[in-house]
C-alpha cells in the first residue's frame, strides 16, 4: 500500500536549497518515491496558522521505502544541511487499500 510523505519547510537560509533541488530527487525516486506536487507554497483555504514556505507531497511504495530513504547514507549530508537551514516538519500517512471502501460523509 502506497504511504504519502508531507514535508513542511519555513526557511531560515536557503544555502542548501540549490544542491538539495539538483540530488535528492533521484535518491527519492531509487527508493520508489515520486513528488505529487510541485514543492511551493500552499494556497491557504481556511484558518490561520503559520502557513509554511514550502509544502511538498510525495508518494513512496512503502514506510520501509520512506525509512529507507530518509536514514540512506547519500542523503544524510543533504538532510543535515536542511535541518540546519530550516524548520520542517514530516509526516507520514497511509495510503488508502483499494479494497476497502471509501470515507463518506
Amino acid at each position: 500500500m502506497p504511504v504519502y510523505m508531507v514535508v513542511d519547510v519555513r526557511f531560515d537560509d536557503m544555502a542548501w536549497a540549490q544542491a538539495y533541488r539538483r540530488e535528492v530527487p533521484a535518491m527519492i525516486a531509487k527508493w520508489g518515491g515520486r513528488y505529487l506536487t510541485r514543492p511551493g507554497a500552499p494556497l491557504r483555504l481556511e484558518g490561520t496558522g503559520e502557513a509554511p514556505d514550502t509544502l511538498t507531497l510525495l508518494e513512496f511504495p512503502s514506510h520501509e521505502a520512506v525509512e529507507g530513504f530518509l536514514a540512506s547514507p547519500e542523503y544524510a549530508p543533504h538532510a543535515k544541511a536542511r535541518q540546519a537551514g530550516t524548520r520542517t516538519t514530516i509526516y507520514l500517512l497511509d495510503g488508502i487499500d483499494a479494497d476497502l471502501p471509501r470515507f463518506s460523509a
